[in-house]
C-alpha cells in the first residue's frame, strides 16, 4: 500500500474537549518550565549525599581552567564555588543535600572571614576554594561518619 499520509490527518476534536484539555496542558507546560522540585528522597542517606555533593563539586572545578569568579557560569562551561554546587546537585538529583553542602561550605567561608561563599569564591584563589571545599568534606565526615 503506497504511503499517502491518510494516518496523519487530525482527528476532530469538539469544543469542549479542546476547553477542558488547555489547563491540564499550561500545568504540565509550567510544571517543565519550572522544575518543580521532587518530593522524593535522595536515594542515598543524606550524609553520604551531602559528601558526594561536594566532591562532585570540587571536582567541577578542581583544574583552574575549569574555575571562574564573578559569575555562577560561563558559556564555555568554567564554574564558580556555587555554580559547581548547584550544578552537582542537580545533576544528582539532591536538592537538599545540595543546600547542606553549600550552608557546610559557608560555614568554612565564614570562619576564614568571608561573609559569603560566592565572596570567598570571588576574593580568592583557586587554591584557597579547592582548600575550602576540603575543609567542608573533611567536616562532613566528622559529623557524619
Amino acid at each position: 500500500m503506497p504511503f499517502d499520509g491518510a494516518e496523519f490527518l487530525p482527528v476532530p476534536v469538539s469544543e469542549a474537549a479542546r476547553r477542558l484539555a488547555w489547563p491540564s496542558r499550561l500545568a504540565a507546560a509550567l510544571g517543565e518550565f519550572f522544575r518543580l522540585p521532587s518530593l522524593r528522597s535522595a536515594p542515598e542517606p543524606m550524609d553520604a549525599a551531602i559528601l558526594r555533593v561536594l566532591a562532585e563539586a570540587r571536582g567541577l572545578i578542581e583544574r583552574r581552567e575549569d574555575w571562574v569568579q564573578q559569575t555562577l557560569e560561563t558559556i564555555r562551561g568554567e564554574r564558580c564555588a556555587v555554580g559547581a554546587l548547584r550544578l552537582a546537585a542537580d545533576f544528582l538529583n539532591y536538592p537538599v543535600a545540595g543546600r547542606r553542602a553549600h550552608e557546610l561550605l559557608a560555614a568554612v567561608a565564614r570562619d576564614r572571614g568571608f561573609s559569603s561563599v560566592e565572596a570567598m569564591n570571588d576574593r580568592s584563589r583557586h587554591e584557597a576554594v579547592l582548600s575550602a571545599f576540603d575543609a567542608a568534606i573533611m567536616t562532613a565526615r566528622r559529623y557524619f561518619c
